[in-house]
């Protein structure tokens, strides 16, 4: 039992609000570090939908009868601590890795990308530059120099300028920034250079491309995220003894003081109340205002409808499925083109055809057209880029456009991000929108939860939550990278 003044044998409620990736890595947190140390918390997590997962869901197709997912979720290996979390829940076996990336460009032959088995971090990603065919020779020289000027310029220096501003200060050309910078840029942030936030862009280019061999590896969930993220990862999580309450929507959260003059904070759920000792609110930024009362906004010193104002940026996932395969690779970047991954799941192949997935980030474009013009311009480019789609038919298609899958991490909103403690110590704050260093993905989201559970912790008088700093950098990594 946690003891509390007045209560010697009152047992102590912990609250998660949502049950995204977020408010299950908060959940699990919380369960393995006061597991070892003999306390005996209620920890309860609301999820107002059927199901868990968040964002990183599945739907079942109507025509084919297939579960695929809204959007295709990728991890690199510099996510440290997802990739911590999905092994610490036995669920290691149900991603692949690869070490390799194809681009494909319209008008040139693909081109590989690994990194160098034998050049140490950062060298090791030099040969590679050598290998992308599309990029003129001025290109690379461009992308060499650029490179070496942000691995030594420090984040802070960054945070008020916009990556297009800083790249082409540093002699980018406007079609290095299109063919190298804004492919990765776009795909990993969701945002174009224009707008997004050069500290941001910097984190993923030198943290995930950069600082240690494997980082740019990349990590793709062999099942359905409805599976991984709806079943298996909150089994996982309510071994450890974490109840976890599915459509349960909170309609808010305000507090009250009890006898004693502690802060206890109420959860509504319908027309029913519950009261706890602490809460973790791991809602999206947009969603926060219509759950935190005004009142509890005011005594943990947080601004809802700030962030409820922040900008999004749509993502769009075009499903297609043929009645033959068009490619045997696991993967593919595509340059300059409206697509820009390529995702295909050849192992659910069946009665309904081969499935694949384009991902498309920023997709402003795609919402000012209709979802034939969509398709048609999506096929016509795969068509280019793999040979044997030229004889494959399409048998059923599909676009699922999500126009608040993330946040648009420009400077300004970079600056707002608010931190994980409250001014009320016994509320928190978990979700991607946090202050993590890191934008918008499974990566900040996990690091997220796992503050907020540090935060919680550190009220209860227990040791906060490890967090990862990504993969060991190497001497020469930390003597040519600059923090």
């Amino acid at each position: 039992m946690i003891a509390t003044p007045g209560n010697s044998n009152h047992r102590t409620r912990i609250a998660i609000i949502g049950g995204g990736l977020s408010g299950l890595a908060a959940a699990h947190s919380l369960a393995v570090a006061l597991k070892p140390s003999g306390l005996d918390p209620e920890i309860v997590l609301y999820e107002s939908r059927r199901a868990t997962g968040g964002r990183a869901g599945s739907f079942i197709d109507p025509k084919t009868g297939q579960c695929v997912d809204y959007c295709q979720h990728v991890a690199m290996g510099c996510c440290t601590n997802l990739i911590a979390l999905i092994d610490q829940c036995g669920l290691t076996d149900q991603w692949t890795r690869h070490q390799q990336l194809s681009f494909h460009h319209p008008d040139f032959p693909a081109s590989p990308f690994k990194p160098s088995s034998w050049l140490p971090a950062p060298l090791h990603l030099l040969p590679t530059l050598g290998k992308l065919a599309y990029l003129s020779s001025r290109q690379r020289r461009e992308i060499r120099s650029g490179t070496l000027k942000l691995m030594r310029t420090g984040s802070q220096s960054l945070r008020n300028v916009t990556a297009q501003d800083w790249l082409v200060g540093v002699g980018q050309s406007a079609e290095t920034i299109r063919d190298y910078w804004d492919v990765v840029i776009v795909s990993a942030l969701g945002e174009a250079s224009r707008a997004v936030s050069m500290a941001a862009a910097r984190h993923v280019f030198v943290d995930g491309f950069l600082a240690a061999s494997g980082a740019s590896d990349v990590l793709i969930p062999k099942l359905p995220l409805s599976e991984l993220f709806g079943v298996n990862l909150p089994a996982a999580v309510a071994r450890l003894g974490v109840a976890i309450k599915l459509q349960a929507a909170v309609r808010s959260i305000d507090c009250t003081k009890d006898s004693s003059d502690k802060t206890k904070l109420n959860v509504h759920i319908g027309n029913a109340q519950e009261s706890f000792d602490h809460v973790i609110a791991a809602v999206p930024w947009h969603q926060i205002a219509k759950v935190v009362s005004a009142p509890l906004a005011s005594v943990a010193d947080i601004h809802p409808s700030q962030w409820a104002s922040v900008p999004t940026s749509p993502i769009s996932g075009v499903h297609l499925w043929f009645d033959i395969p068009i490619t045997d690779a696991p993967h593919a970047v595509m340059v300059g083109t409206l697509s820009q991954w390529l995702f295909p799941r050849p192992a659910e192949a069946s009665s309904s055809g081969h499935y694949y997935q384009v991902v498309i980030s920023a997709a402003r474009q795609v919402r000012q057209m209709s979802n034939q013009e969509v398709t048609d311009r999506i096929v016509d480019e795969l068509r280019v880029a793999f040979p044997k789609s030229r004889g494959a038919k399409l048998l059923a298609s599909r676009v699922v456009t999500d126009p608040q899958a993330v946040f648009s991490i420009r400077p300004e909103v970079d600056t707002i991000r608010p931190k994980s403690a409250t001014a009320l110590p016994c509320f928190h704050l978990a979700g991607d929108f946090v202050q993590t260093g890191w934008p918008a993905t499974m990566e900040g989201a996990i690091i997220s939860g796992r503050q907020a559970a540090s935060s919680c912790l550190r009220s209860l008088n227990q040791p906060p939550v490890s967090i990862s700093s990504g993969l060991h950098k190497n001497w020469l990594t930390r003597q040519l990278i600059r923090p």
